[in-house]
């Protein structure tokens, strides 16, 4: 633990704020070891600052006409274009992801904030016909309060984006707690904020530990929403601790995602789609392509395409130029990687590339992994990993396929890979997924699209586009007579 003064330590009421016996933790580059810098542990009393904060400037903000509001994710876009470079950097050392992956990612930000700024001209209500004469009816939406933003390092800017941006303009105020392995890039996206003059109070960061922080959150009083993304543990346990309190909460949780691969399927066209899908960002997505269900008839072929790809890919340092995939994001996930392939190998699986640690004195890498022989019912189908493990199962039909892709817990995003119309529309029906991909990969969300899980992947909630004023807003009815 590290006891020692930084530039910037929390985010409340506008400023940057420590104590002065503040305690910080490191943000170490997981691909050299390096430490990039240090990060203040919050105190339940600074936690409790922070939720109070957003509680006294929540009216002032919730009676600033939209429009207004708008301006200011307006300026931040503008702010965010000049930061990019910067930020992106900060992030690839942060978390290790290529490069270009992190200015894609902050690129989506600055579409999230255009996106969201011109919901500032359209949070619709409702008008409704009345049975009586002299009675007009409308429905309109109203913020909630003080909203909790509690956010993975996968997607360290992005995720925060959608949940933050969605929270500032319906009228909320905002406590956010990023993940740990990611909080100096989390301090750059507030400065942004700080910068363009939000309001004392409407945004603050805290940053510790998700357990103290995370959980202190869920069971604060003056917190209305918790807004999370993660796995689908904590997802259960914030939502059993928030229930005391009746806070509203929206959970986007893990998956188990399936390439479906039929016969008739341009197989150069799954091959480099289930790549992508697959090792982006090391797989350290909720949306990575782990599973690939393929008919018998063409899984050698469409294997040995994949193997071919896979091992064109360079691991390194996400900054080198002509690295594709990073290393994993810390020491844990590297080893439940290992763990996950040693059990696939014990249960008959065969690696047909990878599976194996790429040396390094410092960075936490290991082989884009693509294992064949692997039964539906085994540990490496079933369980979410987080890491670079691709797992072929064979089927002998379109039904077989479709029985075992929902033949799990998780139900967030499925392809399918098909020439055919009616599997293609047959997919689309009978695939328990909250997003379904027709001849396209497993992570190819856009803005402005509903995303989110069925089963344990969520909770019925969605977020990247106005569906997720849905958790943000509550509806108000006014009766008038006249």
């Amino acid at each position: 633990m590290i006891h020692q003064a930084t530039k910037n330590g929390l985010y409340i009421n506008g400023s940057w704020t420590q104590d002065e016996n503040q305690e910080f933790f490191e943000s170490t580059n997981p691909a050299t070891g390096q430490v990039e810098g240090y990060c203040a542990f919050a105190t339940p009393f600074q936690v409790n600052q922070g939720v109070e904060s957003a509680k006294n400037a929540f009216r002032a903000w919730k009676n600033t006409p939209l429009p207004e509001r708008a301006i200011f994710l307006w300026k931040a876009a503008q702010l965010f274009e000049e930061k990019k470079e910067h930020l992106a950097k900060t992030m690839t050392k942060e978390m290790g992801k290529v490069l270009a992956e992190s200015l894609g990612e902050v690129g989506v930000v600055i579409e999230t904030c255009k996106y969201m700024a011109g919901e500032g001209r359209r949070l619709f209500g409702e008008t409704v016909s009345s049975g009586a004469t002299n009675r007009h009816i409308m429905m309109v939406r109203e913020p909630v309060g003080v909203v909790a933003c509690i956010t993975p390092w996968n997607f360290p800017v992005a995720l925060a984006g959608y949940k933050i941006l969605a929270a500032l303009i319906s009228g909320n105020t905002v406590v956010w707690k990023p993940a740990s392995e990611v909080a100096l890039s989390a301090q750059i996206f507030t400065e942004v904020f700080h910068e363009v003059g939000l309001p004392k109070g409407v945004l603050n960061l805290i940053t510790g530990a998700g357990s103290k922080v995370g959980a202190q959150l869920a069971e604060h009083s003056d917190v209305k929403v918790i807004s999370f993304t993660g796995s689908t543990e904590v997802g259960i346990k914030l939502s059993e601790t928030a229930a005391k309190t009746l806070k509203r909460v929206s959970l986007e949780l893990g998956g188990k995602n399936a390439a479906i691969v039929l016969k008739d399927a341009d197989l150069n066209l799954a091959a480099e789609a289930i790549v992508k899908a697959a090792f982006t960002t090391t797989g350290q997505r909720c949306t990575a392509a782990s599973r690939v269900i393929v008919e018998a008839s063409v899984k050698d072929e469409l294997l040995s395409k994949v193997v071919a790809i896979t091992q064109k890919l360079k691991a390194g340092n996400g900054l080198e130029s002509g690295v594709d995939i990073g290393p994993l994001t810390n020491k844990n996930q590297l080893e439940t990687v290992e763990k996950y392939v040693s059990f696939a190998v014990q249960n008959g699986a065969v690696i047909e590339c990878g599976g194996k640690r790429i040396p390094s004195e410092q960075g936490y890498f290991y082989e884009p992994t693509v294992l064949s022989n692997v039964k539906n019912s085994d540990r490496v189908a079933q369980e979410e990993i987080f890491g670079p493990v691709l797992a072929f199962i064979e089927v002998n039909s379109f039904e077989e396929a479709i029985e075992l892709n929902n033949d799990t817990v998780y139900g967030l995003s499925t392809s399918l890979f098909t020439s055919s119309l009616h599997y293609a529309n047959r997919g689309a029906k009978e695939i328990e997924s909250g997003l379904v991909y027709i001849n396209n990969g497993t992570s190819n969300a856009e803005l402005g699209v509903a995303f989110g899980g069925t089963k344990h992947s969520g909770n019925g909630h969605r977020e990247v586009s106005h569906h997720a004023f849905d958790v943000m807003t509550e509806w108000k009815s006014i009766y008038t007579t006249y």
